[in-house]
This record gives C-alpha cells, sequence and structure tokens, in this order.
C-alpha cells in the first residue's frame, strides 16, 4: 500500500530573520537598553561608543540612538548605507543637525523619542487641555526642571516640551522656567499655574529609573521595520496609541 504524502509544514516564524538591534551610546539610557534586551532576549548586534568605537557582529534591523548630538553624523551616514530604520533619542538634534535627520528620514523610517515616557506625555497633553479652558484670570504659569547635579545646568528638552505645549494650545502668558540641580534619580518635572493668591493647581511627573523607559522604547523599535520612510515623532505614536480602543478579552 502505498504511504500517505504528507502536506507541506508552512513557513515557520523561525525563518524570518530574527529582530535584533543596535544600541549607540554608554550612558544611563545605553546601559538600561542593554538590560532591556537581555529580559527580553533580543540580541544586540552592534554596539556604539565614544569611547571604544563601534563593535558591529551584523546589520540591526533597528539602530537605538541613544549617543551625543556630536555623533550623530556617523549614526546617520550607517542608516543611509544599510537602510537601517532608526530610532532616535537625543535631544536637540533638530536645532544642531536638521539636515542629516531629515536625510535619513527620507530614505528609512525614523522614529523621534526625545522622551519616551508615556507620563511625561500625559503631563503635556494635560498642560493643552488647561490651555483651552479659558478662566477669567489668566494664571501664573512655572515649569520647574529637576535632575541630578551631573546633568547640564541647563533647561532640558523634556521642560521645554512642557512650556511650549501650554502655549501651543494657545495658553498665555508664557511660562517661567525654574531649574534646579540635585536630588535623586533620574528627573521630575512639574508644571503650576496660580490664580490669584487663593488658587493653584500643579501636574508633577517623576522618573526614578531608566528602565519603564527602555521597555517602550525596545517595544517601539519592534515595529519600525517594514514601515515606510519618514519622520514620525513618539507623541504622535502615543496619540495613536491613545486613540486605540483597548484590546478586549474572549
Amino acid at each position: 500500500m502505498a504511504s500517505a504524502r504528507s502536506a507541506p509544514e508552512p513557513a515557520r516564524a523561525q525563518d524570518a530573520p530574527p529582530f535584533t538591534v543596535g544600541i549607540v551610546g554608554a550612558g544611563r539610557l545605553g546601559s538600561a537598553l542593554l538590560k532591556a534586551c537581555a529580559d527580553a532576549r533580543v540580541p544586540v548586534s552592534l554596539r556604539a561608543r565614544a569611547s571604544t568605537g563601534w563593535t558591529v557582529e551584523s546589520v540591526p534591523a533597528v539602530l537605538i540612538d541613544a549617543g551625543a548630538p556630536d555623533g550623530f553624523p556617523e549614526v546617520a551616514a550607517y542608516c543611509l548605507r544599510h537602510s537601517v530604520p532608526l530610532l532616535e533619542c537625543v535631544s536637540h538634534l533638530r536645532d544642531t543637525h536638521p539636515g542629516p535627520l531629515s536625510e535619513v528620514a527620507a530614505a528609512v523610517p525614523v522614529l523621534e523619542a526625545v522622551n519616551l515616557s508615556f507620563g511625561s506625555y500625559l503631563q503635556r497633553r494635560i498642560a493643552g487641555l488647561v490651555a483651552a479652558a479659558h478662566h477669567l484670570t489668566a494664571p501664573v504659569v512655572d515649569v520647574l526642571d529637576r535632575h541630578p547635579v551631573r546633568k547640564a545646568a541647563r533647561v532640558s528638552a523634556t521642560a521645554q516640551r512642557l512650556a511650549a505645549a501650554w502655549t501651543d494650545a494657545g495658553g498665555h502668558p508664557g511660562a517661567e522656567l525654574g531649574l534646579r540641580r540635585g536630588g535623586p534619580e533620574v528627573s521630575e518635572h512639574s508644571i503650576t499655574w496660580t490664580w490669584g493668591a487663593e488658587e493653584a493647581l500643579t501636574v508633577h511627573h517623576q522618573v526614578t529609573s531608566l528602565h519603564a523607559v527602555a521597555r517602550t522604547a525596545l517595544g517601539l523599535a519592534r515595529h519600525l521595520p517594514g514601515r515606510a520612510p519618514g519622520l514620525v515623532t513618539v507623541d504622535e505614536v502615543f496619540d495613536t496609541l491613545s486613540a486605540a480602543p483597548w484590546p478586549t478579552t474572549q
């Protein structure tokens, strides 16, 4: 009796290229990203540090830049040369390297994530809501930026974006920016509206560890391969996620 012919097996998930990442930067975020990858068993096929240069085992599926602004030209050149999507986490690149950033985004998908904290995103949204809620008395508005002493003595990009969220939504007058260096890891930001001497509202956000931020970065990085070229901000991604319905269980 002839033996039954077995049906061909469908393609397996492991036949697809494995998801790998490259990490640029050896600071606190770079270290947190390494731990997040280890916890999620995501191979890191590229490491780049200012002290040791670039170590590449293979071209990663996504490059995560957590380095310094002066290292971005090399990051841009690598992404363009190998068509690697980029998760860009360095502040002030629109000011220092607007040309290379646009050039990379014209060729590959780029997610600009100056701040990966979902709590910080919500704080900015609340600032916009307050701006839209008109009051008979214009408030005094203060934004406080607190980081440890090793942080440069200038207002952080997060504080600037928080103040801009208020004015961009029509809030006035502009916020006064306050700076404090000291205290625990990692950072605190608050925005306070004061109406006269009797009433005030403060929205405060604190980050004590970069581990949650690194996990968010890794989750976002997984969605970059296969996307069309272009520049998307992390706020636009959070807007989309916030508008989507929660998945329901069966």
